[in-house]
């Protein structure tokens, strides 16, 4: 438990410095047309993802209907992805765009069908 604790911590860590350090401090990565929405998705699908795997230890000790605590934990993660962006309008550097909520909110939402996939199938990356 402990482990899934610690990469989903460092995992969220690396993408608040990501997405609130000045665009001058963010690493220069090649560019392509898109490349700032795949780097969203991928944030936001790693994020759900591990989160969702330390919330199921969570679950797994409760006899609570898990489906109602995986759909609040989704619509938190959904806050999360709006948030975020938001937030970045306040450094230097950054700018909102709508087309990034969209980009998160979908990320959230693959990271977390991706985990219940895994999880219905007994996979040991869950």
């Amino acid at each position: 438990m402990k482990e899934k604790v610690i990469l989903a911590l460092l995992w969220s860590s690396g993408m608040t410095y990501a997405l609130f350090s000045p665009s001058n401090k963010v690493p220069d990565i090649p560019k392509f047309y898109g490349s700032d929405k795949v780097i969203h998705l991928g944030m936001f699908i790693g994020m759900a993802f591990l989160w969702d795997r330390v919330i199921r230890q969570r679950i797994d000790k409760k006899s609570d209907d898990s489906n109602k605590i995986y759909t609040k934990y989704l619509v938190l993660w959904i806050f999360i992805a709006i948030l975020t962006e938001y937030l970045q309008r306040l450094v230097p550097g950054r700018s909102f765009d709508y087309f990034d909520i969209l980009t998160n909110i979908i990320g959230v939402i693959i990271g977390t069908g991706i985990f219940i996939y895994f999880n219905k199938r007994g996979s040991i990356l869950v």
